[in-house]
């Protein structure tokens, strides 16, 4: 396997797209393209047709996938404002890339169903890119996970605000739904870093509604949360209480121990001390397991690093990490593509995306805030960490 992958930072799309696809053809040294993979900024969101020409006219892939993001992870540095084109290819060898594009409908009966998405075989590594306006990603990976545990989804929702999406599929642009493509036969594998270490001690659902958590361990949620701003340390209790809460979902309850690794990261999205209610970002029912979760950008660092260890070396990876990363949390540019390239070793691209794609557990999610990698010809196996 044979991974190579270049950038553009030139104003003009189809100039870029040419410089960026002619460095990443060297780099191939001859290789077939089997899958390649386009990203492009809002800047270039209009031209993306034109990109994914000029890409195919010099690569010749087998399989070209692409869309626009509100910033793109290039082999040498993260943009997240300004132009900017992003070639990444890959020799598949013996695999093969199977494309898919998926989208929503609506029945008479009412309700949304979803076409195009793909059956896939056990372990077979599903990468996919999602609009958020238009496709119901959550529910499809909810769905996917209840009818075939264990199946690895990954890539990100991504967009360039609402009304400016644009997901390429083999020269083909669509302004809604999903495409990606099933990898069959590859070496390939996810890792997720939720970047959060939990606090205090795992407590027991004893009453919700939906996403309201009404108690924890038989008292008021919002109790639970008093108590432990009252036992963590100053420097916990200042995190807590100025934007790093989230509570972590249990994602296998048979087990007894808990690490990092075990919980869905969800944030919280309300705290009412009136009613006692806890609002997260998830269904939450009642004899679930969970734990509150602190977030900053000391642990989301340790954590990656923690995740990529013994992945490499590889032969390159992808990267669809979170707009609430980059510069914003971790105060310096290129923080997660520095240690995905360093850990791995071979070439590293990919999006900010607006939700991340991968597993946990036994099953993939949507997460928020998350660095998800997929890995090629690496020590790390489809399923997450």
């Amino acid at each position: 396997m044979r991974i190579s992958a270049a950038m553009s930072r030139t104003p003009e799309a189809d100039l870029a797209a040419m410089e960026a696809a002619d460095a990443a053809g060297r780099d191939l040294d001859g290789a077939v393209a089997g899958l390649v993979i386009v990203l492009v900024t809002p800047e270039h969101g209009e031209d993306l047709a034109a990109v994914a020409a000029a890409v195919d006219a010099r690569l010749e892939p087998q399989v070209l996938l692409g869309a626009v993001a509100d910033g793109v992870v290039g082999p040498d540095a993260e943009v997240e404002s300004g132009p900017a084109v992003v070639v990444w290819t890959a020799d598949l060898g013996e695999g093969r890339a199977v494309p898919f594009r998926a989208w929503t409908m609506r029945p008479e009966r009412g309700g949304i169903a979803v076409g195009g998405w793909p059956d896939t075989a056990p372990g077979e590594l599903t990468i996919v890119l999602a609009d958020p306006f238009s496709f119901p990603m959550a529910e499809v990976v909810r769905r996917v996970g209840g009818q075939r545990p264990g199946q690895p989804i990954t890539g990100g929702l991504v967009t360039g605000g609402q009304g400016h999406s644009r997901l390429l599929l083999d020269g083909a642009v669509h302004e809604d739904g999903a495409v990606g493509v099933v990898l069959q036969e590859v070496d390939a594998g996810s890792i997720v870093s939720q970047g959060c270490r939990p606090v205090g001690e795992p407590l027991t659902v004893t009453a919700a509604d939906r996403n309201r958590i009404l108690e924890l361990a038989g008292a008021p949620a919002t109790q639970r949360l008093r108590e432990l701003l009252d036992e963590v340390d100053e420097h916990d209790r200042e995190l807590l209480s100025h934007g790093g809460l989230q509570l972590g979902l249990v994602a296998d309850e048979v087990r007894d121990d808990y690490t990092p690794g075990d919980f869905l990261v969800r944030g919280v999205l309300g705290v009412d001390p009136e009613t006692g209610v806890i609002t997260v970002g998830d269904l939450i029912h009642v004899g679930q397991t969970v734990q509150f979760q602190v977030r900053d950008a000391v642990t989301a660092s340790t954590d990656l690093e923690t995740r990529l260890s013994g992945a490499g070396p590889a032969a390159g990876g992808l990267l669809f990490t979170c707009t609430g990363r980059g510069q914003a949390l971790f105060g310096e540019p290129d923080h997660d593509l520095h240690q995905v390239a360093g850990a791995l070793g071979g070439p590293v691209a990919g999006a900010f995306c607006a939700g991340e794609l991968g597993p946990v557990g036994a099953r993939s999610h949507l997460h928020g805030f998350t660095a998800s990698v997929v890995v090629f010809g690496g020590d790390q196996v489809a399923g997450g960490t």
